[in-house]
């Protein structure tokens, strides 16, 4: 019933593009976030730092295996990543901090001037450098997280999972609906949950099985130990 219910409350048309994150940790995260709120698809384009781009090892306890549910779409380039959005019809918004001086060419909108009606793409950049030039080129338009207090800005995995939840809701409002996938999306989605979670649950078991092989080896290794040490004492 879990898996059936959070098969027909995914939405596909609201994703998420992490551009050129460092940070393993930021990373999982927002992944997390996605996962836990319901959207279907994040997309990646890799840091260009090399060191950077160890995420499993250092982020699986963050996810808490999360992005088995989802799918997460690696792109070798900016380039590559805006096309396919464009070519599923998306609008990209790339995260920008406020301007209340107006002096830029392209200001940020506010994100609840989004229209998520449309297939929406939020786009989140680097911890230290933000939005790629590229990236920046090659989006629509830039939006901000509007912020009352003296905060300048938020950590990266914190503005994503406040516009996801924002985007969500809007997006239900905008649909009248919970969900944007069909029947047939749906049901497809929910056997390969049903896959996923056989294969996960094999894998527990394999994983059980030779913990206690391993548990009963260290026992007769620790007899024999003894019983070896047993017989030379009887022998002195």
């Amino acid at each position: 019933a879990k898996l059936q219910g959070a098969a027909s409350l995914r939405m596909k048309g609201f994703r998420l593009v992490l551009d050129s994150l460092e940070n393993p940790g930021n990373r999982a995260a927002v992944i997390r976030t996605v996962e836990g709120l319901g959207l279907l698809h994040v997309h990646i384009v890799p840091c260009s730092d090399p060191k950077a781009r160890t995420t499993r090892k250092h982020s699986h306890t963050i996810t808490s295996g999360g992005e088995k549910w989802i799918k997460v779409h690696h792109h070798s380039t900016v380039g590559e990543c805006v096309s396919v959005l464009k070519s599923e019809g998306f609008q990209i918004f790339t995260a920008k901090p406020e301007n209340p001086d107006n002096d830029t060419v392209r200001n940020p909108v506010p994100i609840h001037d989004i229209d998520f009606s449309r297939n929406t793409a939020l786009v989140f950049g680097n911890e230290s450098s933000g939005i790629s030039k590229e990236m920046s080129d090659l989006a629509d338009s830039d939006f901000s997280i509007p912020m009352n207090g003296l905060t300048e800005s938020f950590n990266v995995s914190v503005a994503a999972a406040i516009c996801v939840h924002w985007g969500r809701v809007a997006r239900e409002r905008a649909l009248g609906a919970k969900t944007d996938l069909s029947k047939e999306e749906q049901s497809d989605l929910l056997d390969h949950y049903t896959s996923v979670k056989t294969h996960y649950i094999k894998q527990m078991k394999k994983l059980a099985s030779q913990g206690e092989k391993e548990e009963r080896r260290r026992r007769w290794e620790e007899a024999n130990l003894r019983a070896n040490q047993g017989s030379g004492d009887a022998g002195s």
